[in-house]
Formats: structure tokens, sequence, C-alpha cells
């Protein structure tokens, strides 16, 4: 399906896997050597440093995550003379496909730890539909900065669920054919 989400009890080691399971699989991908094998550059290709972003990245849903945070939105911003501005501020995942889009023979991976605690439709917007593999490639129209995007083929994503968390259920109805769930 091109994404997952690992599911269980709290403390069992979900994020642990799925960020072992993305630096593995991105390494194989890309260097064709298990993780642990690859010297200091090449991890730092996969995890990325200070000054750039790697392979695989990381971030987590909560109450107060939306769209602005993953795909794109005004931001809070000082400009020259330190008066406040809104600026315009790519989200994460719109980075990570941009990234994936200008070299399609390497896999970019994103983790969402904590998929279920967000607000789904507002984080992935237009996009939800957009991340089945069927309709990877296919172009939308950004409603806040008007510029075409989509999802390119070599995005992967990979989230972690909480089973004791009581939004489960909901969750599950929106995402269970989008979504393989381990």
């Amino acid at each position: 399906k091109g994404q997952v989400i690992l599911y269980g009890p709290p403390g069992t080691g979900k994020t642990f896997w799925a960020y072992g399971s993305a630096r593995e699989l991105a390494a194989i991908s890309v260097f064709k050597k298990s993780y642990h094998e690859l010297d200091e550059k090449s991890k730092d290709a996969i995890n990325g440093r200070a000054d750039r972003e790697g392979m695989v990245r990381i971030c987590t849903f909560h109450p107060a995550y939306g769209y602005e945070d993953f795909i794109e939105g005004y931001r809070p911003d000082e400009n020259i003379d330190q008066q406040l501005i809104f600026k315009l501020r790519d989200g994460i995942f719109k980075r990570l496909c941009e990234d994936a889009l200008k070299k399609p023979e390497k896999k970019y991976y994103l983790i969402i730890d904590e998929i279920n605690r967000g607000d789904i439709p507002r984080i992935f917007g237009e996009l939800l539909t957009l991340i089945e593999n069927d309709k990877r490639g296919t172009s939308v129209l950004l409603p806040v900065s008007g510029r075409h995007f989509s999802i390119p083929t070599n995005v992967y994503l990979i989230g972690t669920m909480n089973t004791a968390d009581r939004s489960i259920a909901l969750l599950d109805t929106a995402l269970r054919r989008r979504f393989g769930f381990i």
C-alpha cells in the first residue's frame, strides 16, 4: 500500500521498530548494505544532519498538529525591521516529497509517531486520497500556496498507533484501506 501502521499497547517498541525498519530499508535501497554496515557519511545521508534533512524523517501527531505543520501554511516570522510578519512555509511531508521528486532513485520514509492522536483529515487535507499507490503522481492544486503538488512513488509512510487510546476506532475506519496494519 505504500504505507503501514505499527499498532499495539504502549511501551512495546513501535517507534523503535519503525525507525529501525525505515533506516534499514533506506540503506539497502541506496547503498545495498545493512544500516549497521554503513560508514558515518552514509548514515548521515539517511538520518540527515543539522544542515540537511535525510531520507528518513520523523514527526509526532498531537491534537494541535495541523496542515500548516505537515503540508504548508503561514507561520509568524520577523522581517528585517524586526516586525512580525506571516511567511508561507513548507511542512515536513511537503519537503520530503519535494526531495523525493529531485532524487527518484532513492526511497524516502516519513515516520508518523502517534498517528491516531492527530486530526487526520485536517492534517492531510486533500492529500489523504493521494497517498494511495494508484494515485501517486497525481497532481493537485494546494489551496494555500496555489502551487501544484503530487506525492511521488518513492515516498513511504510508517505510522505508529497506541491501541490503548480511545481514538483508535475512528482512525481505523478512516485509514484502513490506505494503510496496512501490523
